[in-house]
């Protein structure tokens, strides 16, 4: 019948040279199709330079107390005129510190490896966090802030002490624009579109 006759017409047809040559190509961009980009595959070697953070925490009202690796104590407040006790730092000041605290870590680090090294002793941070406050206490709070919530901008600036001679501007400029980019939180608030306006500078001593 008509279905065997183009039975064995494709059948024919795959076995030629011209057949065989397609299926491997038709083969091959499934294939392209449906595995992952080269950038975003998993080496099967990764998962061992994760690095995880365990916190646990109880809040009561604007209050909250945390505990970081079961070691250190953690506690969050807000102004009385938000309705709290002003008796601990507002969770946006310890984004804050956080954002400084590891950009001085990763200074430290990134100064240890720069070549030549760079003598960095210390960096005296001074920052300023901006938000429109309607985008979290607009209401009703059912509709649709006019505004993000996030910390919109952080300016300020970040004077470096070096030991020893003075270094240049320029290698102040290298280790700032290295330390943001290799910052964990540096980078976190940028992905969240947060502009990071903060110069660094050498000290004038």
């Amino acid at each position: 019948g008509l279905f065997e006759r183009v039975t064995r017409m494709a059948t024919r047809l795959l076995a030629s040279p011209l057949g065989r040559l397609a299926a491997r190509r038709v083969t091959a961009r499934a294939t392209s199709a449906s595995a992952p980009p080269a950038e975003t595959r998993d080496s099967g070697d990764s998962e061992k330079f994760i690095k995880r953070y365990p916190l646990v925490a109880r809040g009561s009202g604007v209050q909250c107390v945390m505990k970081a690796r079961n070691v250190h104590d953690i506690r969050t407040d807000v102004p009385k005129a938000m309705g709290g006790t002003d008796e601990a730092p507002q969770p946006v000041e310890l984004l804050l510190a956080a954002l400084v605290g590891c950009e001085q870590a990763t200074a430290a680090y990134v100064a240890r490896h720069m070549s030549p090294r760079f003598r960095l002793k210390y960096v005296h941070f001074s920052v300023v966090g901006e938000r429109d406050d309607r985008g979290a206490t607009a209401l009703p709070v059912h509709d649709p802030a006019p505004c993000a919530a996030r910390l919109k901008r952080v300016t300020g600036e970040a004077v470096v002490h070096v030991r020893g001679p003075a270094e240049t501007q320029a290698r102040v400029d290298e280790l700032a624009r290295i330390v943001k980019s290799r910052c964990p939180v540096a980078d976190t608030l940028n992905a969240a579109g947060t502009e990071l306006d903060v110069r660094w500078r050498c000290a004038e001593e």
